[in-house]
Parts: C-alpha cells; structure tokens; sequence
C-alpha cells in the first residue's frame, strides 16, 4: 500500500501546488536577503551569517503569510485522501487488496510524514539559500546576533550549537504539519466534503492562536520563536495521539466504509 501512496501523491497536483507555494515562500526572502555590491573583504567585519538570515528569526513579510498558510500547505497535500476514497468508492477497491488495519494506519503516517514535509519545507529551502549568500559565522550574543533571548526557544543551544538548533526547529515544525495534516483526515471520517476538511485545521489553528494566550498559542510555541512550555508539550500529546486514536477507532468502528 505504501508504494501505491507514493504514486498517488506524486501524481497529485494539490501536492505539486504546496510545493511551489513553498519555494516562491522560501525564494522571494531570500533574494531579498542576497548581499549586493559586496568583496571578500566585506565579510571580515560583517557579523551577518546564514543563522541570522533565516526567516525564521526575520519574522516579517512573506514569513507571516507563511506562518498563516502552514496548516493550509499541510492539509491540501494528502489530508482529504480519505474522503476521496470515500466519495469515489475507490476506497473498498483498495480494501479488498489490504487489509483494514494496514490501511488506516498506513493512510495516518504517510498523510502526517506528507504533511510535516510539505510544511517544513520552506523554512529548509530557505535556509539553504542564505548558507550560499552569507558564511557560518559564530553565533554570538554580543555582535548583533542576540536574536533568541532566555524567554526564547532553547538560547544556549542556538549560540553553542546553532546547527542542532536549526534541527530543532525543523523536528518542531515537521510535527506541526504533520499534526494539522492529521487533524484533517481524521475529519474526512465525519465530513465528505474534501474542501471543508481541507480548511479545518486552518480554521482550528487560528482558533488557538485566538483564544490562547499569546505565550502559549500554536503559532508562537512552533513558528514565532516562542519559549518552549507546558503547552508545546499538550500540542504534540493531543496533536499527534488524539488524531491517531480517533482515526483508527472510527475505521474499526464502521464494519461497511
């Protein structure tokens, strides 16, 4: 099953649109960032690095319109592949070559892998641009790179390991997309409609961001730099658990799809 989910997403224009969405997210900042006018010389003196010119830590322009589309870009690639099935009937086609089980656990983790890798995208894409724009230059606290303060996400690791802290966020971000990924195909099971389970995790994302303190709303903890807490944690338990749980109970829960 596993290979027909690659073929599928890979012939999958919804797919090939985040992508593109992701590399015109990624690229514009980084031309924008791009030194100019500049020798060897100039890098002797300047403090700027790839670190501090990833849009991540820039936080403006195209950033915030990339930050509002992450649950978008995570559910349109694969999440409504279960209302597909299910609209088409191709979803009893594929049941009588797999088994049940298999097909509601494979259909999870592809569409949550799938999602954190369309999310997360971006922000890699990007970050590799501005390593070939700006060298590694030692992060330091002192000469203009005070960019992740205590209240931040882990500053001792950006100033000593600036390289596990871009894995860090990279993991984090993954995780978002795969959550919100999955919290559209688990309302494929109660909703049809493909276009209203593509927008719900949109909708449920700004929902947090509303109604949760700033310190603790999903857009913060995960893309704004945010200090981690309680409420990172209670992201990823829910986020990640309760969408696997629902999804597999309800498959089992219904003898006729």
């Amino acid at each position: 099953m596993l290979e027909m989910e690659w073929k599928r997403i890979s012939t999958r224009p919804a797919f090939w649109l985040a992508i593109v969405v992701g590399v015109v997210l990624a690229v514009i900042p980084a031309i924008q960032m791009w030194p100019q006018h500049v020798t060897e010389d100039y890098y002797y003196t300047y403090p700027r690095s790839a670190f501090i010119s990833w849009f991540y830590f820039e936080g403006a322009g195209l950033y915030y319109i990339y930050a509002l589309l992450v649950p978008l870009l995570a559910s349109i690639a694969f999440a409504d592949s279960h209302a597909e099935d299910a609209n088409t009937g191709f979803i009893k086609n594929i049941l009588t070559k797999v088994e049940k089980k298999k097909y509601f656990l494979v259909r999870y983790v592809f569409n949550f892998v799938i999602g954190g890798v369309v999310a997360v995208f971006p922000v890699i894409l990007n970050f590799l641009l501005e390593m070939a724009a700006y060298p590694l230059i030692e992060n330091n606290y002192y000469f203009g790179m005070n960019l992740v303060h205590d209240i931040n996400l882990l500053p001792n690791l950006f100033y000593e390991h600036p390289f596990a802290y871009v894995l860090v966020v990279v993991l984090l971000i993954f995780l978002l997309g795969g959550m919100l990924a999955s919290i559209g195909l688990v309302f494929s099971l109660l909703v049809k409609n493909r276009y209203i389970v593509l927008i719900l995790p949109l909708l449920i994302f700004m929902a947090l961001d509303v109604l949760v303190p700033f310190s603790h709303s999903i857009s913060t903890v995960f893309l704004h730099n945010g200090g981690w807490n309680f409420a990172g944690t209670a992201y990823l338990a829910v986020g990640i658990f309760g969408p696997l749980i629902w999804y597999v109970a309800q498959g089992y829960k219904h003898e006729t799809i």
